[in-house]
């Protein structure tokens, strides 16, 4: 059963374990060294694209909000402390700020083991 209404090409989140219902979750993405993206971002010193870390934790949001078809609507003061690198696996930390109708607010914090590698707030919408 996937976690994300999307295909298995653009899934980044392999686990998710709710902390609190509808409040907060715990993601998992492993980023295998074998990924296409590490042979031209940047290559001879491959990091994971900031923009999939943002993804991953729109999806953790998103599962955790249990919204089948959740939309990124917008991403708020989002910063990167580290790269994260090929075979290294990111644990997104996501809670629920706030809900404004369709909308909700998310607050997203990515580690690669105990360190802070990103973190920032999401907006994810139920429509587009």
């Amino acid at each position: 059963m996937s976690l994300t209404p999307h295909g298995p090409g653009f899934s980044f989140l392999d686990a998710l374990e709710i902390i609190t219902p509808g409040q907060q979750a715990l993601g998992r993405k492993h980023f295998p060294a074998s990924l296409p993206v590490f042979a031209d971002h940047f290559p001879g010193n491959p990091l994971v694209p900031g923009v999939l870390l943002v993804e991953c934790a729109a999806q953790a949001a998103g599962a955790l909000w249990q919204q089948s078809e959740g939309y990124l609507a917008s991403v708020q003061q989002f910063r990167f402390r580290q790269p994260v690198r090929p075979g290294q696996t990111v644990t997104m930390e996501v809670t629920l700020e706030k809900e404004m109708g369709q909308f909700a607010q998310f607050a997203a914090v990515l580690r690669v083991g105990e360190d802070v590698v990103a973190e920032g707030k999401l907006v994810l919408s139920r429509r587009l």
